[in-house]
């Protein structure tokens, strides 16, 4: 059994060395060499008490039941977190939406990563199939970046046809609670800017706005404003909480792919962020 546990330390070696051979140093890399760690003591506490047992021989067995119910809980916890995430890692159809919001992520060298090019082509595919939607690009500039992820997001789409008058950028925020929170907020900050001006065109009388294969929608009588989010399949589940604690309850989730060596780091970073999120109260 206890071979179990050198063999998980070994794999979580070689894994960390894979991901820093091909991408370099990221966040979050502490944790597999740490997660090796942990095995390896397992293997080595396990090996001591059948030794000691065969030797019929009296051990403190507190310390030895406290460490493996931690480990014990700590693998189920994060077990059961991960497919919780993956369970509503999903997309939802839903056409016309008013606003989406396009989560950004770390740049490679101030240029967009394969994640974020998935989710990018992916707003573009929806882009020209609902070409009144607007997005709204979001992300900062890291602590070694010249360009914010924004400004890049920006770029990519511009150069695939999409409209200028389609994209909103929110260039201030870091975290996904602040992408989500930022990006909630121009919205809420250029649809008060519409509304202004349409009352503007047409004062003293309501006026209606046109929407391809909707219902006309009276602008000035309230009504929820229908919003997406794109982003990647493992952070989607967190991306909806925190738009709920905003007071955004049904959110349309758009998921994209993630590159299959970076799977299972970004997912276990993302089961410990959710968790964190959860326990301090920020979803």
């Amino acid at each position: 059994m206890e071979l179990i546990f050198v063999a998980i330390g070994i794999a979580s070696l070689a894994y960390v060395f894979l991901i820093f051979v091909e991408y370099g140093l990221t966040s979050f890399m502490w944790f597999w060499p740490l997660f090796a760690l942990l095995n390896f003591i397992m293997f080595f506490m396990v090996r001591y008490v059948r030794k000691k047992f065969k030797e019929k021989k009296e051990i403190p067995l507190r310390p030895f039941v406290f460490y493996f119910a931690s480990y014990g809980l700590s693998v189920v916890t994060l077990l059961t977190i991960l497919a919780v995430i993956f369970s509503n890692a999903y997309t939802r159809v839903q056409n016309n939406l008013d606003y989406v919001i396009v989560v950004g992520t770390n740049l490679v060298d101030n240029k967009i990563s394969k994640s974020l090019e998935r989710r990018l082509d992916r707003a573009i595919e929806y882009a020209k199939e609902n070409p009144n939607t607007v997005f709204v690009l979001s992300g900062g500039r890291s602590e070694y970046g010249r360009n914010t992820e924004a400004t890049v997001m920006y770029h990519y789409m511009i150069n695939a046809g999409i409209p200028d008058k389609n994209l909103l950028l929110e260039f201030y925020s870091d975290s996904t609670q602040e992408k989500i929170g930022f990006s909630l907020m121009t919205i809420h900050q250029d649809h008060e800017q519409k509304l202004l001006a349409e009352k503007l065109r047409h004062p003293g009388k309501p006026f209606m706005r046109q929407t391809p294969k909707r219902d006309d929608i009276i602008v000035g009588v309230e009504r929820p404003l229908s919003i997406g989010i794109i982003t990647s399949d493992f952070n989607l589940l967190r991306a909806k909480e925190i738009a709920k604690k905003y007071g955004v309850m049904d959110a349309c989730p758009m998921a994209t792919k993630t590159d299959e060596l970076m799977l299972v780091h970004l997912a276990v970073r993302e089961a410990v962020a959710l968790f964190k999120d959860r326990l301090i109260g920020n979803i």
